[in-house]
């Protein structure tokens, strides 16, 4: 009678251990489903709203507040690297990119269908806003003013700032606005500037495009490719994040036809 009551008891525990196993919830684990829905099942305002504060608790750190690219890839876009359906969204987030810094995501299913929903949101976003100002006045003034002289649209200009071709895709109103007034407020991190000073005297200023112990690298204001040994250097200034000038001078109409002219700059 006694061996019974044992040997029912080491089932019990056996059982409930192997149940403790199979359940994520126990393991702290995301509970993920084996099937992938087609469209999402969270498409309420509400729900793009959470996935939004879900974003930025995960994504962020490397897509930027915004989506606008760091580490990780510009969302704003619209264009997706493992495709921009619904399933294909969510598999990418679920499980990462394998080879690249996309890691995994640790959030339950129902959590990356929202995450999903935001990240479409950021890549259509700018397409249907229509700016108020005058497009053609904007580029007479963006021509004035020497954009050129940093920026790309098509074959045209340099690439000491970020390609403008299809700026008007990526980017809303208020960031286009934003980037012209208070251009330090947001700065990519392949935009980043930095100023040299050499031992001998030499001032070299420039986008930081790779630093290491011993040697940065950067694109010099003419668009050249340098790399400065450290030992020669008597200061490293990072005072400055954006080489890029305020606007912030311009009438509210002339600034409302620059940003007219960058929001109808959709690329192909």
């Amino acid at each position: 009678m006694l061996s019974r009551i044992f040997l029912g008891f080491a089932v019990s525990a056996m059982g409930l251990a192997a149940q403790g196993v199979q359940n994520q919830a126990l393991t702290g684990e995301a509970v993920h489903s084996a099937e992938v829905a087609q469209t999402s099942p969270f498409t309420s305002e509400a729900d793009i709203q959470q996935g939004g504060v879900l974003f930025q608790v995960q994504c962020a750190v490397c897509h930027g507040a915004r989506g606008e690219g760091g580490r990780g890839a510009d969302l704003t876009v619209g264009i997706y690297r493992m495709g921009g359906s619904d399933p294909e969204l969510f598999r990418t987030i679920r499980s990462g990119i394998p080879g690249s810094e996309m890691p995994a995501s640790r959030f339950a299913d129902d959590d990356i269908w929202k995450v999903t929903g935001f990240v479409k949101r950021l890549g259509s976003r700018s397409m249907a806003e229509k700016a108020p100002g005058d497009a053609a006045a904007g580029k007479d003034l963006y021509a004035k003013n020497g954009c050129a002289g940093c920026h790309r649209i098509g074959d045209q200009g340099v690439d000491l700032g970020p390609d403008l071709t299809n700026v008007g895709r990526r980017r809303g109103l208020v960031f286009l606005e934003e980037s012209l007034v208070k251009p330090n407020a947001i700065v990519a991190n392949n935009y980043r500037a930095v100023q040299l000073v050499t031992k001998s005297g030499q001032n070299m200023g420039g986008i930081r495009l790779n630093e290491d112990d011993l040697s940065i690298q950067l694109r010099d204001m003419s668009g050249n490719l340098r790399s400065v040994m450290k030992e020669s250097l008597k200061e490293v200034k990072r005072d400055k994040p954006s080489l890029m000038p305020s606007y912030e001078r311009l009438s509210k109409a002339d600034l409302a036809n620059l940003v007219a002219y960058l929001n109808s700059l959709k690329g192909e």
